[in-house]
Protein backbone atom coordinates (compact mmCIF):
# COMPACT_ATOMS: atom_id res chain seq x y z
CA UNK A 1 0.00 0.00 0.00
CA UNK A 2 1.28 3.39 -0.75
CA UNK A 3 1.33 5.55 2.06
CA UNK A 4 3.27 9.25 2.06
CA UNK A 5 1.15 11.69 1.74
CA UNK A 6 2.72 13.05 -1.65
CA UNK A 7 2.41 9.87 -3.33
CA UNK A 8 -1.54 10.56 -3.46
CA UNK A 9 -1.04 14.43 -4.96
CA UNK A 10 1.50 12.82 -7.29
CA UNK A 11 -1.11 10.05 -8.75
CA UNK A 12 -3.98 12.56 -8.96
CA UNK A 13 -1.52 14.63 -11.56
CA UNK A 14 -0.20 12.17 -13.61
CA UNK A 15 -3.28 10.23 -13.83
CA UNK A 16 -5.11 13.32 -15.50
CA UNK A 17 -1.52 14.13 -17.67
CA UNK A 18 -0.94 13.13 -21.13
CA UNK A 19 2.42 11.80 -20.84
CA UNK A 20 4.85 12.13 -23.74
CA UNK A 21 7.60 10.13 -21.45
CA UNK A 22 8.10 7.86 -18.91
CA UNK A 23 9.39 8.50 -15.54
CA UNK A 24 13.40 8.12 -15.60
CA UNK A 25 13.58 8.71 -18.97
CA UNK A 26 11.78 5.36 -20.02
CA UNK A 27 9.92 5.43 -23.44
CA UNK A 28 6.78 3.45 -23.33
CA UNK A 29 5.35 1.21 -26.56
CA UNK A 30 3.01 -1.25 -27.52
CA UNK A 31 3.96 -4.11 -29.66
CA UNK A 32 2.05 -5.36 -31.99
CA UNK A 33 0.66 -8.34 -30.35
CA UNK A 34 -0.39 -6.52 -27.22
CA UNK A 35 -3.24 -4.15 -26.41
CA UNK A 36 -3.88 -2.14 -23.03
CA UNK A 37 -6.89 -2.17 -21.53
CA UNK A 38 -8.94 0.32 -20.42
CA UNK A 39 -11.68 1.44 -17.61
CA UNK A 40 -14.57 2.49 -18.78
CA UNK A 41 -17.13 4.57 -17.04
CA UNK A 42 -14.60 6.29 -14.82
CA UNK A 43 -15.39 5.96 -11.76
CA UNK A 44 -13.32 2.90 -10.83
CA UNK A 45 -9.68 2.10 -10.76
CA UNK A 46 -7.87 -0.90 -12.18
CA UNK A 47 -4.95 -1.81 -9.45
CA UNK A 48 -3.78 -5.19 -7.83
CA UNK A 49 -2.88 -4.98 -3.95
CA UNK A 50 0.31 -4.25 -2.59
CA UNK A 51 1.39 -6.39 0.89
CA UNK A 52 4.91 -5.46 1.96
CA UNK A 53 6.59 -7.82 4.38
CA UNK A 54 9.46 -6.96 6.86
CA UNK A 55 10.80 -10.51 7.45
CA UNK A 56 14.31 -11.21 8.29
CA UNK A 57 17.33 -12.99 6.95
CA UNK A 58 17.00 -15.67 9.23
CA UNK A 59 13.51 -15.79 8.45
CA UNK A 60 13.86 -16.28 4.26
CA UNK A 61 16.72 -18.16 4.97
CA UNK A 62 14.49 -20.72 6.69
CA UNK A 63 11.50 -20.48 4.69
CA UNK A 64 11.15 -23.83 2.95
CA UNK A 65 9.44 -22.14 -0.10
CA UNK A 66 12.81 -23.10 -2.73
CA UNK A 67 13.99 -19.44 -3.24
CA UNK A 68 17.36 -17.96 -3.48
CA UNK A 69 18.60 -14.20 -2.61
CA UNK A 70 21.51 -11.63 -3.95
CA UNK A 71 21.39 -8.13 -3.77
CA UNK A 72 22.40 -5.34 -6.01
CA UNK A 73 23.84 -1.44 -6.14
CA UNK A 74 21.90 1.64 -7.30
CA UNK A 75 22.13 4.91 -6.35
CA UNK A 76 24.88 4.28 -4.38
CA UNK A 77 22.93 1.74 -1.42
CA UNK A 78 22.67 -2.17 -1.90
CA UNK A 79 19.32 -3.45 -2.07
CA UNK A 80 18.44 -6.87 -0.90
CA UNK A 81 16.01 -9.07 -3.44
CA UNK A 82 14.73 -13.15 -2.76
CA UNK A 83 13.08 -14.49 -5.44
CA UNK A 84 11.79 -18.12 -6.65
CA UNK A 85 14.27 -21.12 -8.06
CA UNK A 86 17.50 -20.94 -7.97
CA UNK A 87 20.84 -18.35 -8.90
CA UNK A 88 20.60 -18.80 -12.40
CA UNK A 89 24.09 -17.52 -12.33
CA UNK A 90 25.07 -20.40 -10.46
CA UNK A 91 24.29 -23.11 -13.79
CA UNK A 92 21.01 -24.96 -14.66
CA UNK A 93 19.23 -26.25 -12.29
CA UNK A 94 15.42 -26.98 -12.51
CA UNK A 95 12.66 -26.05 -9.72
CA UNK A 96 8.96 -26.88 -9.49
CA UNK A 97 6.95 -25.44 -7.33
CA UNK A 98 3.61 -27.38 -6.11
CA UNK A 99 0.14 -25.75 -6.32
CA UNK A 100 -3.19 -26.18 -5.22
CA UNK A 101 -5.85 -24.02 -6.57
CA UNK A 102 -8.86 -22.60 -4.57
CA UNK A 103 -11.81 -22.07 -6.29
CA UNK A 104 -14.02 -19.87 -4.36
CA UNK A 105 -17.84 -19.52 -3.95
CA UNK A 106 -18.68 -16.21 -2.72
CA UNK A 107 -22.02 -15.51 -1.32
CA UNK A 108 -23.56 -11.70 -0.85
CA UNK A 109 -25.77 -10.47 1.55
CA UNK A 110 -28.36 -9.90 -1.68
CA UNK A 111 -28.36 -13.28 -2.43
CA UNK A 112 -26.34 -13.28 -5.27
CA UNK A 113 -23.42 -15.58 -5.49
CA UNK A 114 -20.13 -15.66 -7.47
CA UNK A 115 -18.57 -19.13 -8.34
CA UNK A 116 -15.12 -19.58 -9.34
CA UNK A 117 -15.14 -23.43 -9.61
CA UNK A 118 -15.84 -22.84 -13.43
CA UNK A 119 -13.17 -20.52 -14.33
CA UNK A 120 -10.51 -23.69 -13.35
CA UNK A 121 -10.17 -25.70 -16.31
CA UNK A 122 -9.61 -22.61 -18.12
CA UNK A 123 -6.30 -21.15 -15.37
CA UNK A 124 -5.33 -24.75 -15.81
CA UNK A 125 -4.99 -25.05 -19.59
CA UNK A 126 -3.33 -21.61 -19.94
CA UNK A 127 0.18 -20.63 -20.34
CA UNK A 128 0.95 -20.45 -16.86
CA UNK A 129 0.42 -24.22 -16.27
CA UNK A 130 0.87 -25.40 -19.75
CA UNK A 131 3.91 -24.82 -22.43
CA UNK A 132 3.96 -22.61 -24.71
CA UNK A 133 6.03 -20.72 -26.96
CA UNK A 134 7.98 -17.78 -25.74
CA UNK A 135 11.11 -15.65 -26.31
CA UNK A 136 13.27 -17.27 -23.78
CA UNK A 137 11.85 -21.14 -24.81
CA UNK A 138 9.14 -23.52 -24.82
CA UNK A 139 7.98 -23.54 -21.36
CA UNK A 140 5.10 -21.68 -18.97
CA UNK A 141 5.01 -17.51 -18.75
CA UNK A 142 6.33 -17.90 -15.19
CA UNK A 143 9.97 -19.77 -16.58
CA UNK A 144 9.99 -18.12 -19.92
CA UNK A 145 10.10 -14.58 -18.01
CA UNK A 146 12.77 -16.18 -15.60
CA UNK A 147 14.63 -17.52 -18.18
CA UNK A 148 14.15 -14.15 -20.44
CA UNK A 149 14.95 -11.45 -17.47
CA UNK A 150 18.17 -13.09 -16.60
CA UNK A 151 19.43 -14.42 -19.69
CA UNK A 152 23.08 -12.99 -19.71
CA UNK A 153 23.02 -16.12 -17.30
CA UNK A 154 20.73 -18.62 -18.80
CA UNK A 155 22.50 -18.23 -22.46
CA UNK A 156 25.90 -18.62 -21.36
CA UNK A 157 25.70 -20.75 -18.45
CA UNK A 158 22.62 -22.10 -17.03
CA UNK A 159 20.74 -23.36 -20.12
CA UNK A 160 18.53 -25.64 -18.59
CA UNK A 161 17.72 -22.99 -16.20
CA UNK A 162 13.82 -23.49 -14.68
CA UNK A 163 11.60 -22.34 -12.26
CA UNK A 164 8.26 -24.30 -12.62
CA UNK A 165 4.86 -24.51 -11.48
CA UNK A 166 3.73 -28.22 -11.14
CA UNK A 167 -0.05 -29.48 -12.70
CA UNK A 168 -2.17 -27.89 -9.93
CA UNK A 169 -3.84 -29.99 -7.64
CA UNK A 170 -7.56 -28.72 -7.45
CA UNK A 171 -9.18 -28.38 -3.71
CA UNK A 172 -12.66 -28.37 -2.57
CA UNK A 173 -15.10 -25.29 -3.77
CA UNK A 174 -14.94 -23.17 0.05
CA UNK A 175 -18.23 -21.14 0.38
CA UNK A 176 -17.59 -17.42 1.67
CA UNK A 177 -21.09 -15.78 3.05
CA UNK A 178 -20.05 -11.67 2.67
CA UNK A 179 -21.26 -9.07 5.48
CA UNK A 180 -23.36 -6.51 3.98
CA UNK A 181 -20.95 -3.72 4.95
CA UNK A 182 -17.74 -5.55 3.59
CA UNK A 183 -19.50 -6.29 0.30
CA UNK A 184 -22.32 -5.21 -1.96
CA UNK A 185 -22.75 -6.60 -5.93
CA UNK A 186 -22.94 -3.65 -8.50
CA UNK A 187 -23.62 -2.86 -12.40
CA UNK A 188 -20.43 -2.74 -14.02
CA UNK A 189 -20.38 0.40 -15.96
CA UNK A 190 -18.16 -1.22 -19.17
CA UNK A 191 -19.86 -4.24 -20.12
CA UNK A 192 -23.35 -4.19 -18.18
CA UNK A 193 -22.83 -7.04 -15.59
CA UNK A 194 -23.44 -7.42 -12.31
CA UNK A 195 -19.72 -7.75 -9.99
CA UNK A 196 -19.27 -8.38 -6.72
CA UNK A 197 -17.10 -5.87 -4.91
CA UNK A 198 -15.89 -7.17 -1.32
CA UNK A 199 -13.53 -4.69 1.26
CA UNK A 200 -9.50 -6.50 1.06
CA UNK A 201 -9.97 -5.43 4.62
CA UNK A 202 -12.52 -8.07 5.29
CA UNK A 203 -11.43 -10.10 2.81
CA UNK A 204 -8.17 -11.38 3.22
CA UNK A 205 -8.49 -12.24 6.80
CA UNK A 206 -10.45 -14.70 5.83
CA UNK A 207 -8.08 -15.95 3.37
CA UNK A 208 -5.70 -16.45 6.06
CA UNK A 209 -7.65 -18.59 8.23
CA UNK A 210 -8.15 -20.79 5.23
CA UNK A 211 -4.27 -21.31 4.78
CA UNK A 212 -4.42 -22.82 7.96
CA UNK A 213 -7.17 -24.91 7.97
CA UNK A 214 -7.08 -26.22 4.61
CA UNK A 215 -3.22 -27.80 6.16
CA UNK A 216 -1.23 -25.60 3.38
CA UNK A 217 2.50 -25.24 3.50
CA UNK A 218 5.38 -22.97 2.60
CA UNK A 219 6.96 -24.97 0.49
CA UNK A 220 4.40 -24.79 -2.15
CA UNK A 221 1.69 -22.17 -3.38
CA UNK A 222 -1.74 -21.45 -3.05
CA UNK A 223 -3.83 -19.85 -4.98
CA UNK A 224 -7.60 -18.84 -4.51
CA UNK A 225 -9.41 -17.94 -7.78
CA UNK A 226 -12.56 -15.89 -7.83
CA UNK A 227 -14.92 -15.23 -10.71
CA UNK A 228 -16.14 -11.38 -11.75
CA UNK A 229 -15.01 -10.29 -8.17
CA UNK A 230 -13.31 -7.20 -7.45
CA UNK A 231 -12.14 -6.00 -4.22
CA UNK A 232 -11.98 -2.44 -2.46
CA UNK A 233 -9.62 -0.52 -0.40
CA UNK A 234 -11.91 0.47 2.16
CA UNK A 235 -16.29 0.33 1.91
CA UNK A 236 -17.25 -2.12 -1.36
CA UNK A 237 -18.02 1.00 -3.94
CA UNK A 238 -17.14 1.77 -7.52
CA UNK A 239 -15.12 4.64 -6.51
CA UNK A 240 -12.97 2.41 -4.16
CA UNK A 241 -12.67 -0.37 -6.43
CA UNK A 242 -10.89 -2.52 -7.90
CA UNK A 243 -7.87 -4.79 -7.18
CA UNK A 244 -7.70 -7.38 -8.99
CA UNK A 245 -5.63 -9.70 -7.26
CA UNK A 246 -2.34 -9.67 -5.12
CA UNK A 247 0.47 -11.69 -3.03
CA UNK A 248 1.23 -11.93 0.03
CA UNK A 249 3.10 -13.96 2.54
CA UNK A 250 2.40 -14.52 6.25
CA UNK A 251 3.85 -16.57 9.45
CA UNK A 252 1.16 -19.31 10.36
CA UNK A 253 1.77 -22.50 12.39
CA UNK A 254 3.36 -24.05 9.26
CA UNK A 255 5.97 -21.43 8.80
CA UNK A 256 6.11 -18.47 6.56
CA UNK A 257 3.40 -19.09 3.94
CA UNK A 258 3.18 -17.52 0.39
CA UNK A 259 -0.40 -17.21 -1.21
CA UNK A 260 -2.21 -15.49 -4.61
CA UNK A 261 -5.69 -14.34 -4.39
CA UNK A 262 -6.93 -13.34 -8.03
CA UNK A 263 -9.84 -12.37 -10.16
CA UNK A 264 -10.87 -14.11 -13.43
CA UNK A 265 -13.21 -11.91 -14.97
CA UNK A 266 -15.87 -12.28 -17.88
CA UNK A 267 -14.63 -10.26 -21.48
CA UNK A 268 -15.78 -6.78 -21.50
CA UNK A 269 -16.08 -6.23 -17.48
CA UNK A 270 -14.28 -3.41 -16.52
CA UNK A 271 -12.99 -2.71 -20.08
CA UNK A 272 -10.91 -5.94 -19.77
CA UNK A 273 -9.22 -5.16 -16.18
CA UNK A 274 -8.88 -8.80 -14.59
CA UNK A 275 -10.14 -10.83 -17.99
CA UNK A 276 -9.31 -14.63 -17.85
CA UNK A 277 -6.21 -15.07 -16.60
CA UNK A 278 -4.59 -11.67 -17.00
CA UNK A 279 -5.24 -10.90 -13.15
CA UNK A 280 -3.60 -14.65 -12.44
CA UNK A 281 -0.39 -13.67 -15.04
CA UNK A 282 0.28 -10.14 -13.05
CA UNK A 283 0.12 -11.99 -9.15
CA UNK A 284 1.71 -15.41 -10.28
CA UNK A 285 4.97 -13.06 -11.97
CA UNK A 286 4.75 -11.35 -9.02
CA UNK A 287 5.30 -14.22 -6.78
CA UNK A 288 7.75 -15.54 -8.52
CA UNK A 289 10.35 -12.09 -8.43
CA UNK A 290 9.08 -11.24 -4.99
CA UNK A 291 7.31 -14.20 -2.96
CA UNK A 292 7.87 -13.01 0.45
CA UNK A 293 6.92 -9.44 -0.44
CA UNK A 294 10.14 -8.62 0.73
CA UNK A 295 11.80 -6.32 -2.05
CA UNK A 296 12.59 -3.20 -1.86
CA UNK A 297 14.04 -1.29 -4.89
CA UNK A 298 14.70 2.05 -5.74
CA UNK A 299 11.87 4.38 -6.42
CA UNK A 300 9.72 3.83 -9.88
CA UNK A 301 7.04 5.57 -11.75
CA UNK A 302 5.01 4.50 -14.17
CA UNK A 303 2.43 6.38 -16.43
CA UNK A 304 0.87 3.38 -17.67
CA UNK A 305 0.15 2.74 -14.19
CA UNK A 306 -0.02 6.29 -12.47
CA UNK A 307 -2.14 5.31 -9.25
CA UNK A 308 0.68 3.37 -8.34
CA UNK A 309 2.36 7.04 -7.38
CA UNK A 310 6.15 6.95 -6.73
CA UNK A 311 6.78 3.70 -5.72
CA UNK A 312 9.72 1.24 -4.19
CA UNK A 313 8.59 -2.16 -4.30
CA UNK A 314 9.38 -4.71 -6.79
CA UNK A 315 6.59 -5.62 -8.34
CA UNK A 316 6.95 -6.98 -12.04
CA UNK A 317 3.42 -6.41 -13.29
CA UNK A 318 2.28 -3.18 -11.53
CA UNK A 319 4.56 -0.69 -13.73
CA UNK A 320 2.23 -2.56 -17.04
CA UNK A 321 -1.34 -3.28 -15.47
CA UNK A 322 -3.31 -3.28 -18.52
CA UNK A 323 -0.65 -4.05 -20.97
CA UNK A 324 -1.83 -7.94 -21.76
CA UNK A 325 -0.96 -10.00 -24.99
CA UNK A 326 -1.70 -13.54 -26.16
CA UNK A 327 0.56 -16.44 -27.43
CA UNK A 328 0.17 -18.56 -30.11
CA UNK A 329 -2.08 -21.85 -29.47
CA UNK A 330 -3.97 -19.71 -26.73
CA UNK A 331 -5.76 -17.09 -28.14
CA UNK A 332 -8.14 -17.10 -25.65
CA UNK A 333 -5.40 -16.53 -22.87
CA UNK A 334 -4.73 -12.68 -22.21
CA UNK A 335 -0.87 -12.44 -19.96
CA UNK A 336 0.29 -9.28 -18.98
CA UNK A 337 3.50 -8.19 -20.04
CA UNK A 338 5.65 -7.50 -16.65
CA UNK A 339 8.78 -5.48 -16.16
CA UNK A 340 12.51 -6.94 -15.36
CA UNK A 341 14.55 -7.32 -13.03
CA UNK A 342 17.28 -4.91 -15.18
CA UNK A 343 13.84 -2.36 -15.17
CA UNK A 344 14.17 -2.12 -11.30
CA UNK A 345 17.65 -2.37 -10.26
CA UNK A 346 18.28 0.59 -12.88
CA UNK A 347 20.48 -0.92 -14.98
CA UNK A 348 21.93 1.07 -17.86
CA UNK A 349 22.54 -2.37 -19.80
CA UNK A 350 19.77 -4.37 -19.57
CA UNK A 351 21.24 -8.52 -18.77
CA UNK A 352 18.16 -9.61 -19.62
CA UNK A 353 17.01 -11.13 -23.52
CA UNK A 354 17.71 -9.06 -26.11
CA UNK A 355 18.21 -6.23 -23.89
CA UNK A 356 15.01 -5.78 -23.01
CA UNK A 357 13.38 -4.32 -19.59
CA UNK A 358 10.11 -5.44 -20.64
CA UNK A 359 8.68 -8.63 -21.86
CA UNK A 360 7.21 -7.06 -24.99
CA UNK A 361 9.37 -4.34 -24.47
CA UNK A 362 7.01 -1.93 -23.53
CA UNK A 363 9.72 0.11 -21.77
CA UNK A 364 12.49 0.98 -24.39
CA UNK A 365 15.07 1.68 -22.08
CA UNK A 366 16.66 3.59 -18.90
CA UNK A 367 18.32 7.27 -19.04
CA UNK A 368 19.43 9.76 -16.44
CA UNK A 369 16.96 12.20 -14.69
CA UNK A 370 17.50 15.72 -16.19
CA UNK A 371 18.76 18.01 -13.86
CA UNK A 372 19.48 21.53 -14.59
CA UNK A 373 20.08 24.12 -11.57
CA UNK A 374 19.41 27.42 -14.11
CA UNK A 375 17.45 25.97 -16.44
CA UNK A 376 14.58 24.01 -15.42
CA UNK A 377 12.94 23.85 -18.88
CA UNK A 378 14.67 21.26 -21.24
CA UNK A 379 13.54 20.13 -24.52
CA UNK A 380 13.39 16.27 -24.57
CA UNK A 381 11.79 15.87 -28.40
CA UNK A 382 9.96 17.32 -30.73
CA UNK A 383 7.04 16.60 -28.90
CA UNK A 384 7.96 16.44 -25.31
CA UNK A 385 9.18 18.70 -22.89
CA UNK A 386 10.61 17.93 -19.55
CA UNK A 387 9.89 20.00 -16.62
CA UNK A 388 13.10 18.91 -13.85
CA UNK A 389 13.33 20.93 -10.42
CA UNK A 390 16.93 20.85 -9.93
CA UNK A 391 16.44 22.05 -5.94
CA UNK A 392 14.65 22.28 -2.87
CA UNK A 393 15.69 25.42 -2.34
CA UNK A 394 13.80 26.61 -5.67
CA UNK A 395 11.36 29.53 -5.44
CA UNK A 396 7.77 28.19 -5.58
CA UNK A 397 6.81 31.36 -6.86
CA UNK A 398 9.08 30.94 -9.81
CA UNK A 399 7.71 27.23 -10.54
CA UNK A 400 4.38 28.64 -10.35
CA UNK A 401 4.92 31.09 -13.10
CA UNK A 402 6.91 28.48 -15.18
CA UNK A 403 3.72 26.45 -14.60
CA UNK A 404 1.59 29.46 -15.83
CA UNK A 405 3.72 30.43 -18.82
CA UNK A 406 3.26 26.19 -19.27
CA UNK A 407 -0.56 26.04 -18.45
CA UNK A 408 -1.22 28.59 -20.84
CA UNK A 409 0.01 26.28 -23.85
CA UNK A 410 -0.20 22.95 -22.48
CA UNK A 411 -3.04 22.85 -19.59
CA UNK A 412 -0.71 20.26 -17.72
CA UNK A 413 1.18 21.60 -14.83
CA UNK A 414 0.84 21.36 -11.07
CA UNK A 415 3.73 22.02 -8.25
CA UNK A 416 4.93 18.69 -6.37
CA UNK A 417 7.21 20.35 -3.99
CA UNK A 418 4.88 22.23 -1.29
CA UNK A 419 6.53 24.12 1.98
CA UNK A 420 8.29 21.82 3.93
CA UNK A 421 7.70 18.71 2.84
CA UNK A 422 10.22 19.43 -0.44
CA UNK A 423 13.40 18.23 1.11
CA UNK A 424 11.68 14.93 2.35
CA UNK A 425 10.27 14.72 -1.57
CA UNK A 426 13.17 15.29 -3.52
CA UNK A 427 15.11 12.82 -1.03
CA UNK A 428 12.94 10.54 -2.08
CA UNK A 429 13.98 10.49 -5.62
CA UNK A 430 10.14 10.89 -6.95
CA UNK A 431 10.25 14.83 -7.47
CA UNK A 432 12.69 14.96 -9.84
CA UNK A 433 10.82 14.96 -13.15
CA UNK A 434 7.27 16.39 -14.32
CA UNK A 435 6.34 15.52 -17.95
CA UNK A 436 3.72 17.65 -20.38
CA UNK A 437 2.95 16.96 -23.71
CA UNK A 438 3.65 19.73 -25.83
CA UNK A 439 2.81 20.59 -29.25
CA UNK A 440 4.10 24.28 -29.97
CA UNK A 441 8.15 24.97 -31.45
CA UNK A 442 9.16 26.91 -28.74
CA UNK A 443 8.64 28.08 -25.14
CA UNK A 444 9.93 30.71 -23.03
CA UNK A 445 12.32 29.66 -20.53
CA UNK A 446 11.19 30.49 -16.98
Amino acid sequence: MIHAKFLARLCAVLSIMIVGALAFGIVAVIGSSAHASQISGGKSTPRYAQFHGNFSDVALATSNLKHWSSSFTSEGKTWKYSMVGTNPTNGSATTTIPVTIVPLLLTFSNGKSFDGTPQVSSTTSSPLFQNAQFISGKTQYGDAIQRAEFWNSVSTKSPNYHVLVGSPTIAKTVTLSIPSVDGATVVDPSSGKTIGIININWFDPQIQKLLTSLNFTPKMLPIFLSHDIYLSQGAPTLSNCCIGGYHNAVTDTAGLQTYIWTTEADAGVQGGFGEDVSALSHEMLEWFNDPFTNNVVPNWISPIAPQYGCNKFLEVGDPLVGVVFTVNGFSSDHLQDVAFFSWFARKSASISIHGLYTYLGTFKGLYNFIEHAHSPLERANADTFIVAVNSPSFARSSIEAGCEAIHLRTQFCDVFCIGSTCQQEWDSGCLRVMFFEYSFDSIEEW
